[in-house]
């Protein structure tokens, strides 16, 4: 929506790099450059309003078409549990199909994002798309993954747990050590040499 550019005007110093992006992003969509920086502007004060700002509001919005892109959707956990609650004596085909689940996203997220950005990137995915209370992954000479899900039953952890093993395999990591209970896990993983795709 293109607002009316106010009387009352004040300068403001802005690097030249910046407004050089600007301009050509303007010019794209058809806007004078003062247009385009009200309206970022009046965002960046409404993503405040919202007890948020436009950095987590852009980094939620890509979070989204990324899990839209790979075919995601949102439902309650409570109705995942009752569903895997009415598939008893189907768990290790439940577990089968977790597995390839997170390999075919791993993969995806490989192409989507590049190698380098997948575990940043899960970082802020998991504990959107698993319903986590807590999650943490530590990238250094292992790749450590911590997560805790208070309500979580112990059939959906042990998905998870291998819906993890699967996706991170497909990412070229291997599961070295793994410390679990019923809603909480600490995984180690060691970058295996040749990741293979």
């Amino acid at each position: 929506m293109t607002r009316k550019q106010p009387e009352d005007t004040k300068l403001l110093v802005l690097p030249g790099e910046l407004v050089d992006r600007l301009k050509d992003i303007s010019s794209r969509r058809g806007q004078s450059l003062t247009s385009y920086a009200i309206n970022t502007f009046e965002e960046a004060i409404r993503a405040e309003s919202l007890s948020t700002d436009l950095c987590d509001t852009v980094d939620a919005y890509h979070l989204r078409e990324v899990q839209r892109g790979a075919g995601g959707m949102v439902i309650p956990r409570s109705i995942l549990s009752r569903l895997m609650g009415g598939a008893e004596g189907s768990g290790g085909r439940l577990k089968d199909l977790w597995g390839e689940t997170g390999r075919w996203y791993g993969q995806y997220l490989k192409r989507r994002l590049g190698e380098t950005d997948v575990l940043d990137f899960l970082r802020d995915d998991l504990p959107v798309s698993w319903n986590l209370d807590e999650c943490e992954i530590v990238d250094g000479d292992d790749v450590r993954v911590r997560f805790v899900g208070f309500d979580m039953s112990e059939e959906f952890t042990d998905l998870l747990l291998v819906y993890l093993k699967e996706l991170m395999g497909s990412l070229g990591f291997m599961e070295f050590e793994r410390d679990s209970v019923r809603g909480m896990a600490t995984i180690k993983y060691l970058k295996l040499s040749n990741s293979h795709s």
